[in-house]
C-alpha cells in the first residue's frame, strides 16, 4: 500500500467532483513532483520530513503556488488514507506552517503610457514568432478574453460566414464554477481587426479542431505558457502577462476612451452577486460594447502608428485627439 497507490485510489474516487482539466492537473502535479520523491514508500511510513523535502524542491524553482497546491492535495490524500485506516495520522498537516510565504498582488500589466513602446517591441519581435503565436498575442490584446478562453476555442464556435464570436457559458470562468455557475454566453464583439485575424488564422489552422493547436498534437490546444513566454522574450518578464491585457484594457477604456464602468465590466465578463442585475446586464449594453471594441482596436492601431512616427505631435490621449475622426467614448451613446 504505497503512497502512490493510495493517491491514485483517492483521485479515482473524487475526480467526478472536479472539472476534467482540474482532475488532470492534480494527477499531473503528483506524477511530476510528488510520486518521484516518496510515491514508492508505504503510505504509513511517509513522514513529515519526506513531504517537506518534496515541497522544498518545488519552492526552489520558484513555483510557490504549485508547492501550495501539491501540499494541499497530499494532505487530502493522507486524510483519505486515515479514513480508510491505512494510516493513523496526517504528516502533511504540520508542513503547511513551513511553506514559504507567497507574495500576493495584481497580475503584472503595463500602463497606457507604456503601450507605445510595447507595441513597437511586439512588432519588432513578430518576425521571429510563429504566425499562429503572433495572432494569439494580437487577439489577446484586441479581445482581452482570459488566456484559457482564447486558446481553448474550437473552430466549431466560430461561424465562418459572419465571424461573430460568442464563447459559450460552460467555457467561461464563471460558467465553470461548481456552485451557481453563470449561464450567460460571452459575446466577444469582434472588431474588424479581430475578424481579419480570424480569417488569416483559419487558413493556417482551420483543418484542426482548435484555433491554436498544440505543436506536438494538433488535436489539443496550445499551452497557456506560450503567450507568457512570448512576453518574456519581448523583455516584459514580470511587467506583462496574458491577464495584463484585461487590466490594460479596463483602465484605458474607462480613463482614455471614456466608456462606462458597466459597459467595460460586462465586456470583461465579470460576475455580479446581484442575480437581478446580472440577468439585466446580459442583454444590456450590446450596441455600446460593439462600438467600444471597434474603438479599442482603432485606438491600438492609432497608438502603433503614432509610435512608429514620433515626429508627429499628436497626443495619445484623449482618444478624440488621435485624428481618427471618432467621438470620445461610449459615455455619450
Amino acid at each position: 500500500m504505497t503512497f502512490e497507490s493510495v493517491a491514485r485510489e483517492w483521485h479515482t474516487i473524487f475526480e467526478s467532483r472536479w472539472q476534467p482539466d482540474t482532475a488532470a492537473d492534480i494527477l499531473r502535479r503528483l506524477e511530476t513532483d510528488i510520486f518521484p520523491e516518496f510515491g514508492s514508500l508505504p503510505v504509513a511510513e511517509v513522514t513529515g520530513r519526506d513531504v517537506l523535502a518534496a515541497i522544498r524542491k518545488i519552492e526552489e524553482r520558484g513555483a510557490l503556488e504549485v508547492a501550495r497546491r501539491n501540499l494541499a492535495n497530499c494532505a487530502r490524500i493522507f486524510d483519505y488514507a486515515a479514513s480508510c485506516t491505512y494510516v493513523t495520522g496526517n504528516p502533511a498537516t504540520p508542513v503547511r506552517k513551513a511553506l514559504r510565504p507567497k507574495t500576493t498582488g495584481h497580475f503584472a500589466a503595463i500602463t497606457v503610457d507604456q503601450l507605445p513602446d510595447f507595441l513597437i517591441a511586439l512588432e519588432s519581435n513578430e518576425a521571429r514568432m510563429k504566425k499562429t503565436t503572433r495572432i494569439a498575442v494580437r487577439l489577446m490584446m484586441l479581445t482581452f478574453v482570459r488566456t484559457s478562453e482564447l486558446i481553448e476555442t474550437p473552430w466549431s464556435e466560430i461561424p465562418l460566414d459572419t465571424l461573430d464570436w460568442v464563447i459559450p457559458a460552460h467555457r467561461m470562468k464563471m460558467g465553470r464554477r461548481r456552485v451557481n455557475p453563470s449561464e450567460a454566453d460571452h459575446d466577444v464583439c469582434p472588431s474588424r481587426q479581430v475578424k481579419e485575424l480570424l480569417m488569416e488564422l483559419h487558413k493556417l489552422t482551420g483543418h484542426c479542431p482548435y484555433l491554436f493547436p498544440n505543436e506536438k498534437d494538433e488535436h489539443r490546444f496550445m499551452s497557456e505558457n506560450t503567450i507568457l513566454k512570448v512576453l518574456e522574450r519581448m523583455g516584459y518578464k514580470h511587467e506583462m502577462t496574458g491577464h495584463g491585457f484585461r487590466t490594460l484594457a479596463m483602465s484605458t477604456l474607462k480613463e482614455q476612451l471614456n466608456y462606462r464602468h458597466e459597459t467595460v465590466d460586462r465586456q470583461l465578463a465579470h460576475k455580479f452577486d446581484d442575480k437581478l442585475m446580472d440577468t439585466y446586464d446580459r442583454a444590456a449594453y450590446m450596441r455600446e460594447r460593439r462600438k467600444m471594441m471597434q474603438d479599442w482596436a482603432d485606438y491600438l492601431d492609432a497608438v502603433s502608428a503614432h509610435a512608429r512616427a514620433p515626429s508627429q505631435k499628436e497626443i495619445l490621449t484623449p482618444f478624440s485627439q488621435l485624428s481618427l475622426g471618432l467621438k470620445s467614448g461610449g459615455a455619450h451613446e
